[in-house]
């Protein structure tokens, strides 16, 4: 009897603890999935496409503080509807905030963030470029980020940065549903990643 009560209080401690610390541990599970790197200058900004404004905004932002050394920035995203690419959509909300459409690079081919990697290479290699600063939304910074890394490899410098103004707060994120579904998405692709690896080629 004494054994039954010893483990019922074990579970019970367990239970209250598992219910005192989950905020915590729920909380750094999300920081886990953002690589925000110390912002340095770079050859150019890559923007990668998706969510509505946050990543072409701030991707501008960077570009109009003059973070770019060789001013350009690049829009990667492929078909979306009809004619249209994500690059191409991203080119024209970047030309509404006042960049010059001659100094945007496209790249309208890929539709997945692997396939952003492996086009976007082809584009700095064909213009020369060894550095970029890739932006994109928070909670899909770090995964894109060592996607890049594995594709583009020793030759190139990734600086990671992610929107500094998005949706996604990692504070309370498991109350949200959009949040939810963002965090659980990525930890699914990080699993796939982990099994299948990077694509070397498309």
């Amino acid at each position: 009897m004494i054994r039954i009560i010893k483990f019922l209080l074990l579970i019970a401690f367990v239970v209250a603890l598992l219910f005192l610390t989950h905020g915590f541990v729920l909380t750094r599970a999300a920081e886990m999935l953002i690589k925000k790197d110390e912002m340095k200058p770079a050859d150019a900004i890559v923007v990668l496409a998706g969510e509505q404004e946050e990543r072409v905004k701030y991707g501008v932002k960077l570009f109009k503080d003059d973070w770019a050394r060789k001013d350009r920035i690049v829009m990667a995203g492929g078909p979306l509807v009809w004619k249209y690419t994500w690059a191409s959509l991203m080119k024209e909300q970047a030309e509404s905030l006042g960049v010059s459409g001659k100094k945007i690079l496209l790249e309208d081919k890929s539709m997945s963030t692997e396939e952003d990697a492996l086009y976007t290479k082809e584009v700095l290699r064909k213009n020369g470029f060894k550095s970029i600063i890739l932006v994109t939304s928070p909670y899909h910074s770090r995964r894109a980020a060592l996607i890049f890394k594995n594709v583009l490899g020793s030759e190139f410098r990734i600086i990671s940065a992610p929107a500094d103004e998005s949706w996604f707060n990692v504070n309370d994120w498991w109350k949200r549903r959009r949040d939810r579904a963002a965090v659980l998405n990525e930890f699914s692709k990080y699993l796939w990643l982990w099994i299948f690896g990077v694509q070397e080629k498309v």
